[in-house]
């Protein structure tokens, strides 16, 4: 009774330690995960600041401006601006300057300004500069100031941390995919002559096949569910200490997350139990010993 009691025991041991192993390395998984969605996000946001000023003609009257106003309210690629009249201009520029310089030159020398907000898509030099084109065949605009340096700069930027971030998702998943083949390997390793003995009398493959693909399922998801536990800790924990985690990282991303981590673990461990069943059936017995 008692080797009996010792095996039960190492079996359960054995897959304990398959359950953390997974876990682990699924934590690490998320963790990327995380990064990423939250580097997307912060894409977005600098994205989305991205734009022009369009400086309209001193001279142009109201009605052209609330014309053009009416223009790029509904272009496809803009997705907000901010109007500044010409009298506030005049008004900001006098008090920098301490003194009305109306007075000075018996005018309003400024014309009216859009600040405008272009759309992530769209948020690229080539478009940018498509865009002012079109708008500055408007006789109404006088002049359009754009930062296209600042704007290279910004998608050169995000587009090399995508690509690394990219580059280590791809080299961590097949690390965690030969991480989680060797424990589950070692799992059915301490199986091995139940397979044999299984063989001998006359089970299929698929029969003997089964159980340690359900087994490997179940290690799976205990190990996914372990792993979102964890994530979601740190991730209520970063909270407590920034709320911008809130914007970066809600719940219902996080919940993406966690349903790709599951699919992950199963998929993995299910394929990885299948692997590692087919070595041994069709080792002989002497294969056992190795």
């Amino acid at each position: 009774m008692k080797p009996q009691k010792h095996n039960r025991v190492s079996a359960l041991g054995s897959q304990i330690t398959a359950i953390i192993s997974v876990a682990m390395v699924l934590v690490i998984l998320g963790l990327l995960a995380m990064s990423l969605a939250a580097s997307h996000a912060v894409s977005a946001d600098i994205r989305s600041n991205v734009g022009f000023v369009v400086k309209m003609d001193p001279t142009a009257p109201d009605v052209e401006i609330n014309r053009f106003k009416s223009k790029i309210s509904g272009h496809p690629a803009i997705a907000s601006f901010t109007f500044a009249s010409a009298e506030n201009i005049l008004a900001d520029e006098s008090a920098l300057m301490g003194e009305d310089i109306s007075e000075l030159l018996d005018r309003n020398p400024f014309g009216a300004e859009f600040d405008v907000r272009m759309r992530p898509a769209y948020a690229s030099t080539d478009s940018i500069q498509e865009v002012c084109a079109a708008l500055l065949l408007d006789p109404a605009v006088d002049d359009i100031v754009t930062e296209t340096a600042v704007v290279d700069a910004i998608n050169r930027t995000l587009g090399r941390l995508t690509l690394v971030l990219l580059c280590v998702a791809a080299a961590l998943l097949v690390i965690s995919f030969v991480l989680i083949n060797n424990t589950v390997s070692l799992a059915v390793y301490s199986r091995r002559f139940i397979i044999h003995t299984m063989k001998l009398v006359g089970a299929t493959g698929a029969f003997i096949r089964r159980p340690f693909i359900l087994a490997g399922l179940g290690t799976g998801a205990l190990a996914a569910i372990g792993a979102s536990a964890v994530l979601a800790g740190l991730r209520s924990y970063g909270a407590g200490f920034d709320s911008a985690v809130d914007l970066l990282l809600p719940w219902s991303l996080m919940w993406l997350i966690f349903g790709g981590l599951l699919l992950t673990g199963l998929m993995i461990c299910a394929l990885a139990a299948c692997v590692a069943t087919n070595r041994y059936l069709r080792a002989d017995y002497d294969d056992m010993f190795r």
